[in-house]
């Protein structure tokens, strides 16, 4: 009957569905034998596919090692690790990178931590993971932004936050690459370069930050955003508050609107990198549970189809029985 009977039945499941209270356990166990078996089948297809695929390929690569090639397998050539990379070249490269953007004249970002000191133990421990994240991420990037700390707390604090939390700053290393700097200053005391355009990101403002991402300055509020952070400190410096044009590009399902601080930062440097298309950007960074799928209600559709099939199956599966079985 379809996928609902199992094509071969072991004593130990026959014993099983002897034991069964009713027939619609029995269907319901027969149909876990079913598909059991299928995910077994379809995992040793698997298995054999990959490897005939790999036999052949250490074939092929015989054949170049009997010619007198470069053939790489068992017995044969074998790559191994750069043993010219080590760590200290790893941060040279990834400094330069920063230092690179900076005489580039890439948008400097400047991360607020006029908070990060009233903020719970487990906030700033989430906010300062968060910040080893964006801070990895900028290495790692082909054009990394240019990131700065404002509005630092006191050492004492600062300290233990970057020990427990950020990390990077207690390495043995940190003098060989550019790492954000830290100050107490404000965002304008900080650059102090009244010709710079400054903004600053809350999710709470009425402008819409689109387009080309032009500003020389882009200040965020290093805080979870549940008490309209970012637009007061945006008010008290008199820097002029911008929101990310979310729902201008981005179909949202489900959850707040908010984005963890390294998919932001993220969306800053693609938007920069690619002259303003906020929409690429922003689906590339946004989790997909929070989007609507543009073939969702076809997904939908599919998934009410196969459920019918299936309670047909299931409905002429046991008519079938209780008729075969009836005096």
């Amino acid at each position: 009957m379809g996928k609902m009977v199992p094509n071969k039945m072991s004593d130990e499941a026959w014993k099983q569905t002897l034991e069964c209270k009713s027939l619609s356990d029995r269907i319901s166990y027969w149909e876990y034998i079913a598909l059991t078996a299928r995910r077994a089948q379809r995992k040793d297809k698997s298995q054999k596919f990959n490897k005939d695929r790999y036999k052949e390929s250490l074939a092929e690569q015989q054949k170049i090692m009997d010619a007198g090639g470069m053939g790489y397998g068992p017995e044969m050539y074998q790559l191994i690790s750069n043993p010219l990379r080590n760590q200290k070249r790893v941060n040279n490269i990834e400094g330069s990178k920063v230092f690179a953007s900076m005489k580039n004249g890439s948008p400097r970002i400047a991360l607020d931590l006029q908070f990060i000191q009233e903020a719970g133990r487990r906030d700033s421990g989430e906010l300062g993971n968060q910040m080893q994240y964006c801070i990895s991420e900028n290495f790692s990037s082909k054009n990394p932004l240019v990131l700065d700390f404002v509005n630092a707390p006191s050492k004492e604090f600062l300290e233990e936050w970057l020990k427990k939390s950020v990390g990077y700053y207690t390495g043995t290393y940190v003098n060989q690459t550019i790492l954000p700097d830290f100050s107490t200053k404000g965002i304008k005391e900080f650059y102090d370069d009244s010709s710079l355009d400054t903004i600053y990101l809350s999710s709470n403002a009425r402008d819409v930050l689109d387009g080309p991402l032009t500003a020389d300055v882009i200040g965020i509020c290093v805080t979870m955003g549940r008490k309209r952070e970012a637009l007061s400190a945006a008010r008290r410096s008199k820097i002029r508050a911008y929101r990310l044009p979310i729902h201008r590009y981005v179909k949202w399902k489900s959850g707040p609107q908010f984005l963890p601080f390294p998919n932001l930062l993220n969306v800053l440097r693609e938007v920069y990198t690619s002259g303003g298309d906020w929409s690429r950007a922003l689906h590339n960074n946004i989790s997909r549970r929070h989007l609507v799928d543009a073939n969702e209600d076809e997904h939908k559709k599919m998934q009410m189809l196969r459920r019918r099939v299936k309670e047909e199956e299931r409905r002429e599966l046991t008519e079938a029985i209780i008729s075969a079985t009836q005096d």
